[in-house]
């Protein structure tokens, strides 16, 4: 057992490092060193390997672009605008290392939030009741994806998608962004549910889970509405000025003030949950407040302007040159 189990040939090498091996044991140490030799001449050869077939191409490339072979079929979504908008925020989020960089602010506490959920689902004997925390900790995984996707959307990837977007502008505004309410629902809202809904087995009375999975969803387009509000802007196209969008300060600002809401919040939900009467209430109220927020982003849509442009703001500074006592300006 001893010779086919590599924790026990570390530690060996470990003790032997000490001093502190029985020369019984030495054939175990040196099991240890024949493997952490074969790992680093392994790691020496991938590395040779990758160099010879990849770094010096990519060194030599003055723009990388992607490989000419493979499947490039667009996605069987809506309209060829709603399809083409769709593809390309996947595409800028897998290719671009500054996008994942920013989005990863967001997710990370999303899959802390979602693996801290499924070791208490593995650990529990069975069924646990519906709790507060719960409600918090999916309110708060579906606001960190939506509002982390909207926030990364403002990131420009390269000049030539901005000017190909706009010289190919040729449908209304309000059909670009009705497309980026579609990205928003797509890639933030249905993933999240679905992980929700998958970690929400293990809980009981099933009624109450399915109800507030109608209330998460219903949350979710109220969060993708108000991401909407004056983002007149096709998603990773809009240049911007440096240092505005403060990544950071945003991600904890955000975290802090809707973690508040959220605490305050479930309680009043878990009340609702059972009570029919309440929750009713509480749904209409959702349906509401989204279709009063929809309306308005539709209304305001089809007058809006899309910009590509993040410009600084002009202002105008006057000399304040004076002759006798009257300013220049007014002569």
């Amino acid at each position: 057992m001893l010779a086919w189990t590599p924790s026990y040939w570390f530690f060996a090498l470990f003790n032997q490092l000490n001093g502190s091996l029985p020369p019984t044991f030495a054939w175990l140490a040196a099991t240890a060193w024949i493997g952490l030799a074969a790992a680093v001449l392994g790691a020496a050869a991938a590395l040779l390997l990758c160099y010879l077939r990849t770094m010096r191409k990519t060194v030599e490339e003055p723009f990388i672009v992607p490989a000419a072979h493979g499947l490039h079929r667009g996605l069987p979504f809506g309209s060829s605008l709603h399809a083409a908008i769709l593809s390309f925020s996947i595409r800028s989020i897998a290719r671009s290392r500054q996008h994942r960089l920013a989005l990863a602010f967001y997710l990370s506490l999303v899959l802390a939030i979602a693996l801290s959920w499924l070791h208490g689902n593995l650990s529990a004997a069975g069924p646990r009741p519906l709790d507060p925390d719960v409600l918090i900790a999916s309110f708060l995984m579906m606001f960190l994806a939506v509002f982390g996707l909207r926030n990364v959307f403002k990131l420009p990837i390269s000049l030539t998608a901005n000017w190909v977007w706009r010289t190919t502008q040729l449908c209304p505004p309000e059909k670009y962004i009705a497309a980026t309410r579609s990205s928003l629902v797509l890639l933030g809202v249905i993933p999240i549910w679905v992980v929700v809904a998958a970690l929400s087995t293990n809980f009981t009375p099933f009624t109450q889970v399915a109800a507030h999975l109608i209330v998460l969803a219903l949350f979710g387009l109220l969060l993708v509405e108000l991401s909407l509000v004056g983002f007149y802007k096709v998603p990773f196209t809009c240049s911007y000025l440096p240092g505005k969008t403060n990544v950071q300060f945003v991600f904890w600002g955000s975290v802090v003030v809707f973690l508040v809401f959220a605490v305050s919040v479930a309680p009043l939900e878990m009340h609702a949950l059972a009570r029919p009467v309440d929750f009713a209430a509480a749904v209409a109220a959702l349906i509401a407040a989204w279709a009063g927020l929809y309306s308005f982003n539709r209304r305001r849509a089809k007058s809006a302007v899309l910009y590509f442009e993040e410009l600084p703001p002009e202002v105008i500074t006057t000399l304040g040159l004076t002759r006798d006592g009257v300013s220049i300006a007014r002569l």
